[in-house]
């Protein structure tokens, strides 16, 4: 099996894994990493393919949590569901107590579990759920958010989706001289914003399809938005083929938290108070490991796994961001006017 090494987060967050291509939130970077590179990642996860028939054998005797198998303190969890006929659905979780996750999934698993259904979630929901926990658990905070830097102030945009933090951002860099941090989902630790730029949301915007095709795709796809589930061939530009590398931003400390609203009022200043309900709801509708079947499951079995304690790190960590920045709220009916919106607002 060949493994590859991709590095999502500098420092923060990599995955060793050996699919081509990565189904999760953080997204897949345009070149793989070195070990040198992967090493200096403070959470490295691990996803591997396997029949895990031998796994199922293992867990014949083991408790029962609905389709989970796990035993009291045991840093394993195994998914077992009939497909058709003899087919099985199977997954393994271990290494999460001893900081080294990894999830082996078969191929049914891989190939029939699409999204969120009921308690089956696609391998890249598990994964972006697993990676939420083990940053949570260290301090970090997934963050929902675009982010650019410009004039000394670093900002973070935060609004609901297709509001538009990723076109504010976009427009920022490629028009207004900022400098490139992410466009969908960020790091904090609630002083910093650490950047994971891999994300390709972008790729929609009528500005920065590079082909006729792109961009006809992205008008069928307000018109019938299930074709968005539909893979497209050359649909998976990377930033680095819009931006410079040299404009792209790994780590730099926030002045500025924006939330963004779709409808008239320009800019205002928030409380603190408002500004961290604002945040913390927005946040909590993106990144959903509270309700993971199988983070449940797991703290089920290992107690001290505690996902509420998880849920006020968050809380805590978001909470620090909002004390240490400037708090807008940028309002209007014309998304395009965003950009300019922040960056006035940022000045004054």
């Amino acid at each position: 099996m060949n493994i590859k090494n991709y590095v999502v987060c500098d420092n923060i967050l990599g995955i060793r894994t050996a699919l081509k291509k990565i189904d999760w939130s953080f997204g897949q970077p345009s070149k793989t990493a070195s070990e040198e590179e992967i090493n200096q990642c403070r959470i490295v996860v691990r996803l591997t393919i396997d029949s895990l028939k031998d796994e199922a054998k293992k867990f014949e005797n083991s408790q029962k949590y609905h389709y989970w198998l796990g035993d009291s303190g045991r840093d394993e969890l195994f998914y077992q569901r009939n497909l058709f006929a003899s087919s099985k659905l199977r997954l393994l979780l271990r290494g999460v107590k001893s900081g080294q996750p990894e999830i082996i999934i078969n191929k049914n698993y891989l190939r029939f579990v699409i999204g969120r259904f009921i308690n089956l979630h696609s391998i890249g929901c598990q994964l972006t759920d697993l990676a939420c926990a083990m940053l949570l658990s260290r301090e970090l905070c997934p963050l929902h958010c675009s982010s650019f830097s410009i004039d000394g102030s670093t900002v973070a945009v935060i609004a609901p989706g297709n509001t538009g933090k990723t076109l504010s951002t976009m427009r920022a860099v490629l028009h207004l001289g900022a400098f490139f941090i992410s466009e969908d989902l960020a790091v904090t630790d609630g002083e910093n914003i650490y950047a994971c730029p891999w994300t390709s949301t972008f790729r929609y915007y009528d500005e920065l399809s590079m082909s006729r095709l792109l961009r006809m795709r992205m008008k069928l796809i307000k018109i019938i938005p299930p074709l968005e589930l539909i893979p497209m061939h050359g649909g998976d530009r990377k930033i680095n083929a819009y931006i410079e590398d040299e404009r792209i931003l790994s780590k730099e400390k926030l002045t500025h938290t924006v939330i963004l609203a779709r409808r008239p009022g320009g800019v205002k200043v928030l409380d603190k108070e408002q500004a961290l309900s604002m945040v913390l709801n927005l946040n909590r509708y993106e990144f959903m490991y509270m309700k993971s079947p199988m983070l449940t499951a797991y703290s089920y079995f290992n107690p001290e796994f505690d996902i509420f304690a998880l849920e006020e790190r968050e809380r805590s960590i978001l909470s620090k961001l909002v004390d240490n920045t400037t708090c807008l709220l940028v309002q209007s009916d014309d998304p395009t006017r965003f950009a300019d919106m922040i960056i006035d607002g940022v000045k004054k």
